[in-house]
């Protein structure tokens, strides 16, 4: 995490238009109790959030002995589902999962384990599971639409041609959402949810002119 006057950027390749001094006019106090880097990183992980659970719905389906087509299909609308309304979803409580989801060594190899064993369909099938040969070929290209990201730079290319880009972005909307939960729990907010949120609108917006200039 780095920040700067502009705001705050990751690893994860997220850029964050607010810096520390802005979330703690947005949630006086928050900062006192949670470090900026723990709130930066959950956020992150609510924002990488549909690859890992879009990929693990398609193996549990496919897993659940259902077409690997229509698994493949189901995975997707859900994947865009959440994508878009990543910020409806996300909650402290379930941040956990969030993270864990977001961690490559665990989704590689729980995806590589779920990958052998459609290999291994003499195996499994004594379990009552039966899976189609042609699951793995579907899993290992989800895999790599979702893990590698091909999908994600394929939505924000569409929308940056669409002027989407204008607009609160998407992980700006995520960290808000984040900090407007920890303020609900901390007893930080008292109704002014509407307020945080056009604040964070005239922050962004800020933040955007000073860049380009």
């Amino acid at each position: 995490m780095l920040e700067l006057p502009g705001g705050i950027t990751t690893s994860e390749g997220n850029w964050y238009h607010i810096t520390r001094e802005g979330i703690e006019n947005y949630v006086p106090g928050l900062l006192k109790e949670y470090l900026l880097e723990k709130i930066i990183e959950e956020a992150d992980a609510w924002v990488k959030s549909a690859n890992g659970l879009a990929l693990m719905l398609y193996f549990i389906l496919v897993y659940a002995s259902l077409n690997p087509l229509v698994a493949t299909g189901i995975s997707l609308v859900f994947y865009f589902a959440w994508y878009f309304n990543t910020s409806v979803f996300v909650n402290v409580a379930a941040t956990p999962v969030a993270k864990v989801l977001n961690k490559d060594g665990f989704v590689y190899t729980l995806s590589a384990i779920f990958l052998i064993g459609m290999t291994f369909n003499d195996v499994i099938s004594e379990y009552g599971i039966i899976i189609e040969f042609r699951a793995l070929w579907y899993g290992l290209v989800l895999f790599f639409l979702y893990k590698v990201g091909l999908l994600k730079m394929l939505v924000d290319f569409v929308r940056s041609k669409f002027g989407a880009s204008k607009n609160v972005s998407r992980q700006d909307r995520i960290l808000n959402m984040l900090l407007i939960k920890y303020g609900m729990k901390t007893g930080s907010l008292t109704g002014k949810v509407q307020e945080m949120e056009k604040e964070l609108i005239r922050v962004t917006n800020y933040h955007k002119t000073k860049k380009k200039k």
